[in-house]
């Protein structure tokens, strides 16, 4: 579905197959499971996540794999321009 110069308050925001342009988001609970998402110059304001589906069971497995501070490494590269296609963990215990 597409959302244009929407605002949500207030309630859970579902991701997975929308597109958001110009939306507002204040207090909502995103929900995601991994699906197509789009995004485009939208505002947002005291948010948190719940994530359900696959994409809940490969950050269980993450953290199952590496703890806690080796996932938020391998989500951490995923925002690294320089990375680009390429994550490499480097963990210290």
């Amino acid at each position: 579905m597409q959302y244009s110069n929407h605002k949500f308050e207030n309630e859970i925001v579902e991701l997975d197959g929308n597109n958001y342009e110009n939306c507002s988001f204040r207090d909502v609970v995103f929900n995601y499971a991994g699906g197509n998402l789009e995004m485009k110059d939208c505002a947002m304001d005291r948010f948190s996540f719940q994530f359900g589906g696959d994409l809940a069971n490969g950050l269980h497995a993450l953290y199952q794999l590496f703890g806690a501070q080796g996932m938020l490494q391998i989500i951490g590269d995923f925002t690294d321009e320089s990375a680009v296609g390429e994550i490499e963990l480097n963990v210290d215990r």
